[in-house]
């Protein structure tokens, strides 16, 4: 065989071989593409006029840095005689000024509230995924302990919606008194049986928060809180999601409340409900146990 018959040969096994491949790189592109659309809504900061300060929040913008150069933007809330601090980690949308009016509800706790922006949200830099999601919870959790002083034994992982899954993950390998699940889900494959009955599963298979899989493995206590009227996500992956959690365990559902409305909703009995378990915790962890609501 001529050096240009086995040329053509091997342009005939390869093309089609590399026009594959560029296929299958072009569908992995547009299904990560695709999962970061879906998944992570963050705005840049400011975006909105909202105010800390007019609902009595004296913030401390704190800097600190994850990993491979990425740098993070939080609010440190101070609260003199604190009992406790509360680490918040927030949803898929937005950004912290977002959360403005349910710091300042949890803040009526006499708790210090830590309140963070991941990569790629508010004044944070990056690009948001899910791993890197997971690396900005322990470096906010650094550097509460290490630049801030707060003790694991004194601390609370609370963790709206996405933020839920993201606290969990934490908490597997960074010690707290408690753990506060609000409005969570059990992992995105089930979210997305729910909201898009007949898309294919392998649409979101890059990203999967799987904290259905993590929950068994915590021994710390645990309040899973969920909106009855959740319609974002379902209650009944709520309740999946603590029935599969080891004890100790707790879950407090609150009627008629939504997605983002359930401090709203359940206004001074859902202050009340963290604010004993606050103490269970801490009491847990032989720290003072006075009521802070």
């Amino acid at each position: 065989m001529g050096a240009r018959s086995k040329g053509r040969k091997l342009l005939g096994v390869t093309l089609p071989t590399l026009a594959v491949a560029g296929g299958v790189g072009a569908l992995g592109y547009l299904r990560n593409r695709w999962q970061r659309q879906k998944l992570f809504g963050p705005d840049r900061y400011p975006d909105t006029d909202s105010d800390p300060s007019a609902l009595g929040l004296e913030v401390e913008d704190r800097l600190f840095s994850s990993d491979s150069g990425v740098e993070l933007h939080g609010w440190w809330i101070p609260r003199r005689r604190a009992l406790g601090t509360v680490l918040y980690c927030h949803g898929s949308s937005g950004s912290i000024v977002h959360r403005v009016e349910e710091l300042a509800a949890l803040a009526r706790l006499r708790v210090n509230l830590f309140a963070f922006d991941y990569r790629g949200y508010g004044r944070s830099t990056g690009e948001p995924s899910e791993a890197g999601l997971f690396r900005d919870a322990r470096a906010a959790w650094d550097h509460l302990v290490e630049e801030l002083d707060v003790q694991p034994e004194e601390m609370l992982l609370f963790g709206h919606s996405l933020g839920g899954a993201v606290a969990i993950d934490c908490a597997l390998d960074r010690p707290a008194a408690g753990l506060v699940i609000e409005s969570s889900f059990t992992q995105v494959r089930d979210m997305a049986r729910a909201s898009h009955p007949g898309l294919p599963l392998h649409l979101v298979a890059r990203n999967q928060f799987r904290s259905i899989h993590k929950v068994g493995r915590l021994t710390l206590p645990k309040l899973f809180i969920h909106g009855g009227s959740d319609e974002r996500v379902p209650p009944a992956l709520g309740r999946r999601l603590y029935e599969a959690a080891a004890e100790p365990k707790e879950l407090y559902l609150v009627p008629g409340a939504g997605h983002n409305d359930v401090y709203l909703h359940g206004g001074l009995r859902y202050l009340r409900r963290i604010s004993r378990f606050r103490s269970r915790c801490l009491r847990a962890a032989g720290r003072p146990d006075s009521h802070g609501v």
